[in-house]
């Protein structure tokens, strides 16, 4: 390298300062070789089972595109997908339980959890098509109009800002399932607030508004820290949360939802 990697001396060899910072540099080339070859490893005889847990919206609009893309790639990794979660915490229980090795949650979870980004949508009004609403719409235009809410942990949460902001309508009834709101809405029986995937694709009959306050629903891909570190693990997760993958589906192109 035409420079003095080390001080010799009596007592031994130390590197200079110079040495010390080449040494760091051949420590990080040895490093990126093992990656390189673990990623060579991980190729198409790559084998195992991955169980996923999400919500129903998820797994509609989004997963389809990832496993198409990773049975591609990877055909000897199975993916079972349970995405009968109705509540925030079921997909974390999923995931500690050990009945799925990455679930798509709904932020904050516990500090247990591996967390890595996966994108977000909005909190919106969901109300019969025929309701009259003026921009920027507010909680008084739906006066005279049941209110639906949706029985999870992550709508109370954004229920109870909404009350801080002025929001005083009571629930008329709740139900657990969005897909059950949306009819009742578009029967002109009553209005609610539900997540924007949660209401794709948009029935003729039921109409979506901004809410007067931000309402910000954030998902990401969490896994406990060993599980993560398996090779099937890893190799699904990276498909999950793959940018250009979620750039092909229909409710990233119609902004239904955007990346973390």
């Amino acid at each position: 390298l035409g420079v003095r990697l080390l001080h010799r001396s009596h007592a031994g060899s130390a590197p200079t300062d110079i040495g010390h910072r080449v040494l760091d540099k051949a420590r990080q080339m040895l490093r990126l070789e093992r990656g390189l070859l673990d990623v060579a490893a991980d190729g198409p005889g790559l084998s195992g089972q991955v169980r996923v847990a999400c919500f129903r919206s998820v797994g509609t609009h989004l997963l389809p595109h990832a496993l198409a893309a990773l049975a591609q790639e990877y055909p000897a990794i199975r993916v079972d997908i349970d995405d009968g979660c109705e509540e925030r915490d079921d997909v974390t229980r999923a995931v500690r339980e050990g009945r799925a090795e990455i679930g798509i949650a709904h932020l904050p979870v516990g500090e247990e959890f591996v967390v890595l980004p996966y994108l977000h949508d909005a909190y919106v009004f969901v109300a019969p098509a025929a309701l009259p609403l003026t921009a920027p719409v507010s909680w008084q235009q739906f006066d005279g109009l049941d209110f639906i809410s949706l029985n999870c942990s992550g709508a109370a949460a954004i229920l109870e800002r909404c009350r801080g902001a002025g929001f005083r309508a009571e629930a008329a009834r709740s139900f657990a399932n969005d897909s059950s709101i949306a009819a009742m809405v578009g029967r002109g029986l009553a209005y609610s607030i539900l997540p924007r995937l949660a209401t794709f694709p948009l029935p003729e009959e039921v109409r979506i508004a901004d809410l007067p306050l931000p309402a910000r629903r954030n998902l990401a891909l969490i896994a406990l820290p060993a599980t993560l570190r398996t090779p099937a693990a890893q190799t699904v997760a990276r498909f999950i949360g793959a940018r250009r993958i979620i750039e092909q589906s229909k409710v990233y192109r119609a902004g239904v939802v955007g990346l973390d």
